[in-house]
């Protein structure tokens, strides 16, 4: 018996047409960028070249069948993975040494890694594996810029998260009540959300990012500022994670801002959407709408050709023009400079629609759009507002490009859900 027929039906491995479809685009990118090879350390791209998550070092020469040396767990890797060359990886430095050379021997001296996220101590040890004429380039944007482009599997996995997600965000509906705290609609929608097949879990690159997946924010502290690299971060339970929800009650007429991620066989969707219990002050409805307005002319843009700065600079634009320039995309010092983000298998892939980025959209990206405004206390709009200090106005779409449209992959309505007490 193939130890294969061990797995339940429900746990489906990555199919190998799209593994060796990666492969080859990837052997390819490595001759365009005169590199001989890469070598592969962080989980995620290892898991998105091997189809396994299983440790170890996998490295991927120009041309030719790659090599994956598996530390935990070999029998694992070799039944999730349909990679030919899964071998032990070495535990005696010199065994290792003498193995890591013989595959990079035959090539030329240039070769990848990712230097964005491998540590200086774990890169100084691969220095003294490899021979003393390698010299180590940064491939991370080589990786990363491969992962923007999406598979129709791919896109299909994202597309079977967001359905959990409209699931997730019809089921918040049900559950809003007065006096509910955030952490227990989180909890409410947690537990739903992983009943539904959410893997539990979003994943991030950045240098010290973080992020639960998902913030349930009422009233101020949707509006509240934070370490958070995101519009909005909500105060949390501790400082130890001071971000999200928290323990303020949900009141009448008080917007709630939920802002929820699910991955779906390692892939992500995330979105954002606004409730009220009972009517929420005309004002905050009349923001809404022209943040709705503003994202309408933002997807205008989102299409093959479109560079991801100017679609930033729209933004600001736009939101200035509407008046709430200051507030858009947090306010004071601790404004964003990104407007919306590629997603797949991490939550910060590219493409970032982000100043200053002159990388230009192409066909099957899927990127997050989330325009989002928070106004402290003191703003104006809260003279017609008595019940209501401060806020966050928010909404974010995933969307998918295609060659001749955009389409919105989270299909919950836009509009603020508002609940009848």
């Amino acid at each position: 018996m193939d130890n294969r027929d061990t797995f339940p039906k429900s746990y489906k491995l990555v199919p190998a047409t799209e593994i060796r479809q990666r492969l080859k685009l990837a052997q390819t990118a490595l001759s365009k960028a005169c590199l001989s090879g890469i070598l592969i350390l962080q989980n995620v791209d290892r898991y998105y070249f091997t189809g396994t998550l299983q440790d170890g070092i996998l490295w991927i020469p120009d041309a030719g069948p790659p090599i994956f040396w598996v530390r935990r767990s070999l029998e694992r890797a070799q039944l999730e993975s349909p990679l030919a060359d899964i071998r032990p990886q070495p535990t005696d430095f010199s065994a290792l040494k003498n193995e890591l050379r013989a595959a990079v021997s035959g090539s030329a001296a240039d070769i990848g890694m990712e230097l964005d996220v491998v540590p200086a101590r774990l890169l100084s040890r691969f220095q003294k594996l490899l021979p003393d004429n390698c010299s180590i380039s940064d491939a991370s944007p080589l990786i990363r810029t491969l992962r923007a482009r999406k598979s129709a599997y791919e896109i299909d996995c994202i597309k079977k998260a967001a359905a959990i997600m409209d699931q997730v965000m019809l089921h918040a509906a049900a559950q809003i009540q007065e006096n509910i705290s955030e952490i227990e609609l989180m909890a409410e929608l947690e537990h739903q959300a992983r009943r539904l097949g959410h893997l539990g879990i979003v994943r991030m690159r950045g240098f010290n990012n973080e992020l639960f997946f998902g913030h349930a924010l009422t009233g101020p502290e949707s509006a509240r500022r934070g370490y958070l690299d995101a519009p909005t971060n909500g105060l949390g339970l501790s400082p130890a994670f001071s971000q999200g929800a928290g323990h303020s009650k949900i009141k009448d007429g008080v917007p709630i801002s939920i802002d929820f991620m699910v991955n779906y066989e390692g892939y992500l969707a995330d979105m954002t959407r606004m409730f009220s219990l009972g009517e929420p002050a005309a004002e905050i409805v009349n923001i809404h709408e022209k943040l709705l307005a503003l994202n309408r002319e933002l997807v205008l843009m989102l299409k093959p050709g479109s560079q991801c700065g100017a679609i930033y600079a729209k933004a600001m634009a736009v939101a200035a023009d509407f008046g709430f320039g200051d507030y858009f995309l947090g306010h004071g010092p601790d404004q964003v400079t990104f407007v919306g983000h590629g997603v797949g298998l991490e939550v910060d892939e590219f493409p970032f629609i982000a100043r200053n980025n002159n990388m230009v959209l192409t066909p099957d990206m899927v990127v997050a759009l989330e325009p989002k405004l928070t106004f402290p206390p003191g703003h104006k709009i809260f003279a017609a507002t008595p019940n209501l200090t401060a806020t966050a106005v928010t909404t974010e779409t995933t969307y998918v490009i295609t060659r001749d449209s955009t389409r919105p992959l989270t299909l919950t309505p836009e509009k603020i859900k508002i609940i009848k007490r």
